[in-house]
């Protein structure tokens, strides 16, 4: 029991999903679906600022302290702190296609590069942890996942119809977190 409570405080949070978070659009850019025709996604260029404001700066927080509620006690300053870091809201993102490729920049975080064929990237964070990466277009939303061993991170963009807005759903969880971390934000574009 103890060496499981001392597990989870190594790996409460997943140090990689801070630079997990939303991305920007544009234009459009082109990736096989499952039959191998070619769609179309507003999805390419852009460069977006945070506006969700502090109702949603604290509905993160409020989604970071019901998992850190579900916790033992002796675990709340260290999972504050931790998965604080791991949900921060990035001021900026920015979104770039090279090629069919599709780069994502959150902040001054390391760009993470996919195509979005949902073809398996792997990324190093900030800590230098590897971690796994995919962006796929599903309908009129992109998805990116990010993994590694410690936990998953689902993020879904959607565009206002005007493209002036992006909607952004993350999903955080790990083995070791007794509920997920979910919230929604809203960015702008600049």
């Amino acid at each position: 029991m103890v060496s499981g409570l001392i597990a989870l405080v190594a790996v409460l949070v997943l140090p990689e999903a801070s630079a997990m978070l939303p991305a920007t659009a544009v234009p459009t850019a082109t990736a096989a679906t499952d039959d191998g025709d070619a769609t179309t996604s507003p999805f390419t260029t852009g460069n977006f600022r945070f506006a969700g404001g502090q109702r949603q700066r604290d509905a993160v927080h409020e989604a970071i302290e019901r998992v850190v509620e579900a916790l033992p006690s002796i675990f709340h300053q260290a999972a504050r702190r931790r998965l604080g870091a791991a949900n921060a809201i990035p001021q900026r993102v920015t979104m770039t296609m090279i090629g069919d490729d599709l780069i994502v920049r959150y902040g001054d975080l390391q760009p993470q590069r996919a195509p979005l064929d949902g073809s398996v990237r792997e990324w190093r964070n900030r800590e230098g942890t590897r971690v796994s990466l995919k962006h796929e277009l599903r309908g009129d939303k992109l998805v990116q996942t990010t993994w590694s061993s410690k936990g998953r991170r689902t993020m879904v963009w959607s565009l206002s119809d005007d493209g002036q807005r992006l909607r952004v759903h993350s999903v955080m969880s790990a083995k070791l977190l007794p509920k997920d971390i979910d919230y929604r934000l809203t960015f702008r574009r600049r």
